[in-house]
């Protein structure tokens, strides 16, 4: 359990080092600030303060229990209102105390609500995801904790998350009276009366999550800047921990700290996490590594804590420094940008993927392709020209996230086929057979209203090449890239540059670059073609709303995934969803993402740290990575072959220039982002 450090309003004073009763030459201090902790942090539930200063709590929470069957129904899901016949929607809130409450009506009318027993006084409602639901807003004072009874009559129409639609079990809390009132039925829903389900009702309450936490990365107590070399060390103790609040905080921060041997944090090499003393100290610790995490937590919703800065000072008890005799000439190490987002990639060992990769002979595809964006851009160009537009069978059913069940001719020689998802489905798996990781995200104009352009369900790639996300489009077979420097773009770049534009500032240009003419373009309707082209940054397609699927594992698991995604709208519970005070995702959203680092994340990329050895020109070689389907790091060492090499291999130097360039590799057998360093020794 952390200590919990209660800290003043006003700003702490860092007057640490003469505090800190050891020797100032060998204390090292690190600031960091808010900026500096979004860029290198992992953060769960925290966000940036309106003006910047500081980090808090996250802002907004959704109740709901319909999302696991929300979206396009294949079957009758509507209940009509009418005189004698409403609904009874339960939903179940652990602290109902905020500063607003709003209620989420799918689809909505000319409604009268009741909220445990209290009519509402409601105003003119406003949309959501163009017209697909009301907004109310109602007094949050209604609520109480545990158990809300949410009744609703008047005019209108309420839909059906089904339960044969649903991937998980339903809890049962929708009921349906045609007697105004003086009985209910649960799961008896819609106008048969014969609809098992939840309705489309949701709540939603501005106030702060009761707790986050910000990870900072792994440190070396002799080396907090980072630096190519660090010196050997007899003792890596003592520690301190500080922080700054702002002056209207409010809440409790708490610090904990783990140490290890390694730098990767693993059983065996590190101690557990670790409370601080009431001064924020630690005196003994298990190795040169140290890893900080700071929590976040108040016991108000309606309030929050606001961290300005944490302050890492080190003492460690240093040997002779031999690393000082040593020169470095080139040094390049990755810096690995995690997520905290519990993403689950498919695994290239699929076998379903291996299948794609032969029966569609995707290795002459590719063909001679020698980078990673020439072999993508080729797998899309194919994909968008497997089948042309309504050469389908969509509006009988969906396909599953499966590309091999997707091209599969039915009897009337036409694929199963699809519209957006289904092309760019077929592109990721395509992509991953060969190695690539990619990502499903959906986009649409959200809360912004324009451009008004529907959406559109796209896929990003990661390139190692290029060490960046990028979209490409599987069913367009184009991707957007700099116009000065020619690099391809995310879809998060795209949005960034689009809200600019449309804000009528100045916006880095982009244009598109086509790979392919797809087929199903010609086939298209007139009107329908220009829709869904995008040409500009101002006009056509929206990026505002950004919506991502957290796993990409289509293959190994069916579920969970967005009901027929693409053909409503889109407001499964399990979507990610950007969002910004520029454009603030739409309301019925429970899961949002609000930090750079936790939408932006890096892969296949190596990194590493020297620990100096006992004896002069001797490291021990830490290495990390996050690779999807990791299978093991190779090496070169002095320009040699590349070998496999562990995750902690010894390094002996010699006189003269030494160099080590280090990989992780995927199970396909794709090498990814390398890291190296060279040196030279001068003679004994």
């Amino acid at each position: 359990m952390a200590t919990s450090l209660h800290v003043a309003r006003h700003a702490l004073v860092f007057a640490i080092v003469a505090a800190f009763l050891f020797c100032p030459a060998q204390a090292n201090t690190l600031h960091w600030k808010v900026q500096q902790i979004c860029q290198h942090a992992v953060t769960r539930d925290i966000s940036i303060s309106e003006d910047g200063s500081a980090l808090e709590l996250q802002s907004g929470e959704v109740f709901q229990d319909d999302g696991p069957a929300s979206g396009f129904s294949y079957k009758p899901n509507k209940e009509v209102l009418s005189a004698g016949v409403e609904i009874r929607k339960q939903l179940v809130i652990s602290d109902p105390r905020a500063n607003k409450a709003m209620l989420l009506v799918g689809h909505g009318g000319g409604l009268e609500v009741e909220v445990n027993g209290a009519p509402q006084k409601l105003g003119a409602p406003r949309t959501a995801f163009l017209g697909a639901w009301q907004v109310y807003e109602m007094d949050p004072s209604a609520l109480r904790v545990g158990v809300n009874d949410i009744v609703i009559h008047g005019d209108g129409t309420i839909w059906i998350a089904r339960a044969d639609d649903s991937y998980s079990e339903l809890p049962h809390r929708s009921a349906r009276s045609t007697d105004g009132g003086k009985s209910w039925r649960v799961d008896g829903l819609g106008p048969e009366g014969n609809i098992a389900g939840e309705y489309y009702v949701r709540i939603y309450l501005e106030h702060y999550r009761s707790s986050g936490s910000i990870l900072l990365p792994v440190m070396d107590v002799a080396n907090l800047e980072e630096n190519p070399l660090a010196p050997p060390l007899s003792a890596p103790g003592p520690l301190r921990i500080s922080f700054s609040t702002a002056p209207d905080s409010k809440g409790t921060v708490s610090v904990r700290v783990r140490s290890g041997t390694t730098y990767v944090p693993g059983p065996g090499t590190w101690s557990g996490w670790m409370a601080l003393d009431r001064d924020g100290n630690l005196k003994e610790l298990q190795g040169r590594f140290v890893q900080v995490e700071v929590t976040l937590s108040t016991s108000d919703p309606r309030v929050t804590p606001k961290l300005n800065e944490i302050t890492v000072t080190t003492a460690p008890k240093l040997e002779k420094d031999w690393t000082q005799a040593i020169k470095v000439v080139d040094f390049h190490n990755e810096t690995i940008v995690r997520t905290s987002l519990p993403f689950r990639y498919e695994s290239f060992t699929q076998p379903k993927l291996k299948e794609l990769r032969e029966r569609y002979r995707l290795d002459e595809v590719v063909g001679d392709a020698k980078t990673d964006l020439e072999m993508i851009s080729r797998l899309a160009a194919w994909s968008s020209k497997q089948w042309k537009w309504m050469e389908w069978h969509l509006d009988e059913y969906y396909p599953p996230w499966d590309a091999i069940e997707i091209l599969q001719r039915q009897p009337d020689g036409k694929p199963v086929g699809g519209f957006c998802q289904q092309y760019n489905v077929l592109f990721l798996q395509a992509c991953e057979s060969f190695g690539f990781v990619g990502r499903d995200i959906s986009i649409s104009c959200g809360t912004l209203g324009r451009p008004t352009e529907v959406g559109h369900e796209a896929v990003e790639i990661w390139s190692n090449q290029l060490r960046k996300w990028i979209w490409i489009d599987g069913m367009y077979a184009y991707y957007p890239e700099d116009s000065l420097t020619g690099v391809p773009l995310s879809l998060w770049e795209v949005r960034r540059r689009q809200l600019l534009l449309l804000r009528g500032e100045k916006a880095e240009s982009a244009r598109i670059v086509h790979v392919a003419d797809p087929i199903l373009l010609p086939s298209m309707p007139a009107w329908l073609r220009a829709a869904f082209q995008w040409h500009a940054l101002d006009g056509d397609m929206s990026f505002a709303e950004l919506r991502l699927i957290p796993r990409s594992n289509f293959l190994d698991e069916r579920w969970p995934l967005p009901l027929n995604n693409g053909k409503g709208a889109w407001t499964w519970s399990g979507f990610e969803v950007w969002t910004d005070r520029n454009v603030p995702a739409e309301l019925v959203h429970p899961n949002l993402v609000t930090q750079d680092n936790n939408f932006e994340w890096t892969l296949n990329q190596a990194h590493f740290a020297l620990e100096p050895g006992d004896k002069p020109r001797e490291f021990l070689v830490h290495l990390d990575t996050e690779t999807p389907g990791f299978e093991k790091y190779v090496a070169e060492i002095d320009g040699g072959e590349k070998s496999s090499v562990a995750a902690i291999f010894p390094w002996k130097l010699h006189e003269g220039r030494n160099r080590l360039k280090v990989w992780p590799q995927n199970s396909a057998g794709r090498d990814g982002v390398a890291s190296w360093i060279d040196l030279d020794v001068p003679g004994m």
